[in-house]
C-alpha cells in the first residue's frame, strides 16, 4: 500500500510540473487586430472584424489585448512593408495584469504592398499578421 502512495505522489508531482511548464510558455497576447480603426475597449475589440485589406495613405492601428502582464512591461511593435522595416515602436503596459496597447503606423508610411505587423517581447515574437495595402 505504501508503494502505491509513493507512485501516486510521484505521478502527481509529474503532472503538476508539466502543467507549470505548459503555463510558462503561453503568450501574453490574448487578442489583437490590425485595422484602420483603433480599439481601446475589450468589448469593441471582441466584436471587431479584421479587414481583408487596407488602403494606402490611411493610418493603420494594431490594437493588442494583453493578459498576465504587469504594469510597465515593455512590448515592441515592428511594421514592415514588402519586407522592409518602416517603423519600430516600444510601449509600456499602462495597466496591471491586463489591458490594451494601440500601436500606430502613420498613413504616410502605409505604401501599397504587403504589410507585416509583429508584436515582440524582448526577442520573442508573440504575434504576427500580414495584410495587403492596396492603392486607392
Amino acid at each position: 500500500m505504501k508503494t502505491h502512495r509513493n507512485y501516486l505522489f510521484l505521478f502527481s508531482i509529474l503532472i503538476l510540473f508539466t502543467l507549470v511548464l505548459a503555463g510558462c510558455e503561453s503568450s501574453t497576447v490574448a487578442k489583437y487586430i490590425v485595422s484602420d480603426r483603433q480599439y481601446t475597449d475589450i468589448k469593441d475589440l471582441d466584436s471587431a472584424k479584421p479587414p481583408e485589406q487596407l488602403k494606402t495613405g490611411q493610418d493603420i492601428y494594431a490594437s493588442v489585448y494583453f493578459i498576465e502582464s504587469p504594469k510597465g512591461m515593455e512590448y515592441t511593435a515592428k511594421w514592415f512593408i514588402n519586407g522592409n522595416e518602416v517603423k519600430t515602436d516600444t510601449q509600456k503596459m499602462p495597466t496591471d495584469r491586463k489591458g490594451i496597447i494601440v500601436f500606430n503606423l502613420e498613413g504616410d508610411k502605409a505604401a501599397a504592398g504587403t504589410l507585416k505587423f509583429q508584436i515582440i517581447y524582448k526577442d520573442l515574437v508573440l504575434a504576427s499578421k500580414e495584410l495587403v495595402i492596396s492603392g486607392e
